[in-house]
């Protein structure tokens, strides 16, 4: 990932490398809970800070606790959260990062270990705070970086489906033939980057199929539905079949554990987010992206012409998604490169020693 963004970083950054994780929780206290503390107390506390909760004791990380374990471990089950101490749902002994590591280096751990928060720890022990992804996108050089990152991954993403569909068209044609419509179809290709840029639509980020309950649930019908699929976000919809509002993990503990509301009692329309922003599938990907850098969502409705619920994009997973892109194209990239020149060497009929040579000078 740093071979890939580092210089659109450095870019973002005005010259300036990565910054690291120390520097972006400067000044921020650590959502830090013990051992012995109930599940509500835990709560308000999350609910104050909006992160997860770190367990601590004896100043060392034994636990972390995420919105969706207190949503999927504590509400989800019906566990009495005065009662129920809060080793009970947490995570433990979750993996850490030193507070140098680099931004770029934090989005690779989570993207290749599947974590959307990351504590932070000195080389002691000492717990320093804790990442998620929406800091590590802010934290990616403003708009010019994060930009980067997908715009970086919808360009290769295109890259390698004309590759695809241009080698699909060569084995069908003869060499003459082939070597016209190729350089046509490339010249087309080249004359509509720009307008690429400006037009990939919604679609192209692969909204992932919603979670849907109906205004009438409760919220511990809501939150049992997102526990069994191991979702972290319902859209709610009208009898009408529009969306009416959206209710998330970090919602519930902020507006039930936090609030001492009854889940199995309180309506899940007292505690959405009503008429949340939506996209179509057609709107830009980089319009709805913005959105939800600039306005701080997690999650963002995809609706069709008609306002039926289509899909849901996460940020956390158009990411993840960019990531994936960006080093299969790297994998494709360097594979391309080995086969020209071991074909070189074939062609110059170069030994064995020379071959070695060569593929020596690609690396692993």
């Amino acid at each position: 990932l740093q071979q890939l963004l580092g210089p659109l970083m450095a870019q973002a950054f005005g010259g300036k490398s990565s910054p690291t994780l120390r520097s972006l929780l400067a000044g921020r206290p650590a959502t830090i809970v013990r051992p012995g503390t109930n599940c509500r107390e835990a709560g308000m506390i999350m609910s104050d800070a909006r992160k997860a909760a770190l367990v601590v004791e004896d100043g060392r990380l034994v636990g972390i606790v995420s919105f969706k374990d207190m949503m999927s471990r504590a509400i989800a089950k019906e566990l009495p959260l005065e009662l129920s101490d809060v080793t009970t749902i947490m995570t433990p002994n979750p993996e850490s990062v030193s507070p140098d590591t680099t931004v770029l280096e934090a989005l690779q751990i989570m993207h290749d270990n599947k974590f959307l928060t990351l504590p932070v720890c000195e080389s002691n022990g000492s717990v320093v705070g804790i990442v998620d992804v929406m800091d590590l996108v802010y934290g990616s050089g403003g708009t010019d970086g994060w930009r980067s990152i997908f715009d970086s991954a919808m360009d290769v993403a295109d890259d390698l489906s004309d590759n695809n569909s241009l080698q699909s068209f060569n084995t069908t044609q003869t060499t003459k033939s082939t070597t016209r419509s190729t350089t046509k179809i490339k010249t087309q290709s080249l004359d509509s980057v720009q307008e690429k840029t400006d037009k990939r639509p919604v679609s192209k980020l692969r909204p992932k199929k919603p979670l849907i309950s109906s205004a009438g649930d409760s919220v511990l019908a809501v939150a049992q539905m997102l526990a069994n699929k191991r979702g972290d976000a319902a859209l709610i919809t009208s009898a009408a079949g529009g969306v009416a509002g959206i209710l998330s993990d970090t919602d519930i503990t902020r507006r039930v554990v936090a609030k001492y509301l009854d889940p199995s009692s309180t309506g899940v329309s007292s505690v959405m987010t009503p008429n949340p922003t939506c996209v179509s599938m057609s709107d830009s990907a980089m319009d709805a992206l913005a959105t939800m850098v600039e306005n701080r969502f997690r999650h963002l409705p995809v609706v069709d012409d008609s306002g039926a619920v289509v899909g849901l994009l996460d940020i956390g997973k158009c990411l993840d998604d960019a990531i994936t892109k960006l080093e299969r194209a790297q994998e494709k990239s360097s594979s391309a490169a080995e086969d020209a020149v071991k074909q070189m060497a074939n062609v110059q009929g170069a030994g064995n020693a020379q071959a070695a040579a060569l593929q020596q000078l690609l690396g692993p």
